[in-house]
């Protein structure tokens, strides 16, 4: 198993600032999904493919129900 180099080396923080730094983050993390919801949401759909698997099967309208 071979280790991936960090890309950040995150350098020793007092606890506290360990907690605000996380705070910070949720809450811009929360604020971008929030602004940018409908744009992240068209992207997705858009490049989705749909699941042949999904569509549902059309139910004949004159069999009994049992």
């Amino acid at each position: 198993m071979h280790d991936e180099p960090d890309f950040i080396a995150f350098p020793d923080l007092p606890d506290e600032a360990v907690i605000a730094l996380n705070d910070l983050l949720e809450e811009f993390y929360t604020r971008f999904q929030n602004h940018y919801f409908a744009q992240m949401h068209r992207y997705y759909h858009d490049r989705s493919t749909p699941d042949p698997s999904d569509n549902q099967m059309p139910l004949q309208l004159d069999d009994p129900p049992f």
